[in-house]
């Protein structure tokens, strides 16, 4: 049984990892029943390839929103703040 994820670094971790289990065994599966056929083999692993790529991002961006949403929070208040004080000039 596996262990809980304490936080949610550890859980987007936790599932990128289940998802690679998943899409190893998907590659196998399609590899066999693409035997014959390397083109088909070929674009179906760029296209796993592409979904791991889009659920990193979103896990990514899961965890990190919060503080990317506060550096832009940061920034357009000290444009504002410099805004306002050359307009007093």
């Amino acid at each position: 049984m596996e262990e809980e994820p304490e936080s949610m670094l550890e859980h987007v971790e936790l599932q990128v990892v289940r998802l690679s289990n998943w899409m190893v065994e998907l590659r196998e599966q399609v590899g066999e029943w693409c035997r014959g056929s390397e083109r088909a083999q070929s674009t179906v692993e760029y296209a796993l390839v592409g979904a791991l790529v889009v659920i990193a991002a979103a896990g990514a961006l899961t965890i990190l929103g919060g503080q990317v949403n506060n550096v832009f929070g940061n920034i357009s208040s000290t444009l504002k703040t410099a805004a306002t004080s050359s307009s007093g000039h």
